[in-house]
């Protein structure tokens, strides 16, 4: 009996460990002719545009390929020149040849970024909850919007529901939808306003959205709109990002969560994920923002379809 324990212990441990999260070492960029990545050894794929790189992979070049590789632990730029091969470790790049040189650090930004792609098996794990029958509403905390990203999005209680939201003093009727997710744009307007969110069934009111509990303390939701200096900010870190990186780029969306704009971060990823499946490791980043928008039905519907992924 012990032993059959023990063989179910290890086989679970197994399964877990399939589909557990880990977080890349580093990233692959501004790769020039032949380059070449492997996860297990066997099969090589070229690299067309940015790579991120976990421990356990390796990278290739031909006779003229070359490209840098940025380190998420130092911040440190490092080329990778011709005929090269390299293992991608935990503690960063090894030769077995050719030649790796370190070349220009990451700016201040570009480090910051890299820096939160960690602690990923966090965003592998939801807590079972009883399903309750009462109908509740809840929503991303603070919210920044954008001329170029004016979205706000929230969990669909159900279909047979539509929505109010009020952003300071301006009200939206929101329709019942089958969707999972409901979003809206939103007009532009100056500075930080608080906003609610109504439930409705039949034009009555069913539940409204809570204030949250931070520090011992009631908080009003809040979204804000950038303009002025701070919009000229955005669009140059983003420019700036886009010339290292390339325009679309999971640098971006990370970018965007260091600045609580959370959909349009959502985006980015989630148009990355489709771009570029073979990134699949890079998931449970989206699963991060899906859980700081509290959209709970698409996000543990997307992690069992990820986890499932990662098994086969």
């Amino acid at each position: 009996m012990k032993k059959l324990i023990l063989i179910l212990a290890a086989g679970l441990f197994a399964l877990s460990s399939a589909y557990a999260g880990k977080d890349p070492v580093g990233v692959l960029f501004q790769v020039k002719g032949k380059v070449e990545y492997t996860k297990n050894g066997k099969k090589w794929k070229k690299v067309r545009r940015n790579k991120f790189l976990f421990a356990g992979y390796q990278v290739k070049t031909g006779p003229a390929g070359s490209g840098k590789v940025s380190i998420k632990e130092t911040g440190k730029n490092h080329e990778i020149g011709p005929n090269a091969l390299v293992n991608i470790t935990k503690d960063g790049l090894v030769a077995q040849n050719g030649a790796i040189s370190e070349v220009e650090a990451s700016g201040r930004l570009m480090a910051g970024l890299m820096k939160k792609f960690s602690r990923s098996q966090s965003y592998t794990t939801v807590r079972r909850s009883h399903k309750k029958d009462k109908v509740k509403i809840n929503s991303v905390r603070t919210l920044t919007l954008a001329d170029e990203y004016p979205y706000m999005v929230w969990n669909n209680v159900g279909k047979e529901y539509h929505y109010r939201l009020t952003i300071g003093q301006k009200t939206y009727d929101v329709p019942a939808t089958k969707n999972s997710v409901v979003k809206l744009k939103i007009d532009p307007f100056t500075g930080t306003k608080t906003y609610k969110i109504s439930v409705l069934k039949n034009g009555n009111t069913v539940v409204d959205l809570k204030p949250y509990k931070s520090r011992g303390q009631q908080k009003e939701h809040t979204v804000t709109w950038l303009d002025g200096t701070a919009k000229l900010k955005l669009s140059k870190s983003i420019e700036d990002i886009q010339k290292t990186y390339g325009e679309n780029s999971f640098m971006v969306g990370s970018y965007f969560e260091k600045q609580n704009m959370w959909v349009a971060s959502m985006d980015q990823y989630r148009q990355y994920l489709e771009e570029n499946p073979d990134d699949i490791e890079m998931t449970p980043y989206l699963f991060r923002v899906y859980k700081k928008l509290k959209l709970n039905d698409i996000y543990r519907k997307e992690l069992e379809e990820w986890k499932q992924a990662m098994i086969e």
